[in-house]
């Protein structure tokens, strides 16, 4: 018990240094979120993921996690989530994987590109769900308690992918607001279709010309919050969620 007492000393006093000498010294202080390990990840093939969040209570800024999605068209068939095969599935996800993954890896000291602008150079967006018949960001769900998040891409036609927290209710995933602001068309749900593949959805990697196409989506998870002297939004490094194929309409 005693060294437990100890530790916790040693370990506040970084913290408590770093506050004093904000106060005294005039120093900025420096706000950040911790990256979702890996690890805390559990993929099943690319039908399903089972994410554990940690709590972010430490962090007084921090508000809660939030999802990014692309959308990819391909002619190549797969229920595999490896990296390996992405430049099959689509070139454009290859390129974005690629951008993205020097601003995820956990062992760079670097702060790379902050994910708000490292997502909307991409063209991913913040992930929705359906509740009451309208959309909704995820921030209800996904909040600084932490949790356990399933994400869940049925094989069946006619299906809808979902996600849910603690084994508690399921939600229909969305499309972004910013694609389909008050709405909620069926091109809007996470599923495949001939409409799906319209190039002028910002979301979306359309392929032409394809005699049989199929979709998938590429998703990261970050903590969010608010920087609390400037007012502007702070982000952890993203993690890579998976690769998902979308069911048939």
């Amino acid at each position: 018990m005693l060294k437990q007492h100890i530790k916790s000393i040693f370990l506040f006093l970084p913290f408590f240094a770093l506050s004093f000498l904000s106060t005294t010294c005039g120093l900025e202080e420096y706000y950040y979120l911790p990256q979702v390990p890996e690890t805390y990840i559990v993929t099943e093939l690319n039908t399903q993921a089972v994410i554990n969040l940690p709590p972010l209570t430490g962090y007084y800024y921090a508000q809660n996690y939030k999802i990014f999605y692309r959308i990819y068209i391909s002619d190549f068939s797969t229920s595999s989530s490896e990296t390996s095969i992405f430049s099959n599935i689509n070139s454009t996800l290859v390129n974005d994987y690629g951008n993205i993954w020097p601003n995820t890896d956990p062992t760079s000291t670097s702060m790379g590109t902050a994910a708000g602008t490292l997502f909307s150079s991409r063209n991913y967006y913040e992930l929705y769900i359906e509740n009451n018949n309208r959309g909704e960001t995820l921030d209800n769900l996904l909040t600084t308690s932490g949790g356990n998040v399933r994400i869940l891409f049925p094989t069946a036609q006619g299906d809808y992918p979902l996600l849910s927290v603690n084994n508690g209710s399921e939600y229909r995933l969305l499309r972004s607001e910013y694609i389909f602001p008050n709405s909620l068309d069926d091109k809007r749900y996470f599923r495949n279709s001939l409409e799906i593949n319209v190039s002028d959805f910002a979301d979306l990697v359309p392929r032409t010309g394809l005699s049989q196409t199929f979709a998938y989506v590429s998703m990261y998870i970050v903590a969010s919050g608010t920087n609390p002297t400037g007012f502007t939004p702070i982000y952890s490094k993203p993690t890579h969620i998976s690769v998902f194929r979308l069911p048939n309409n």
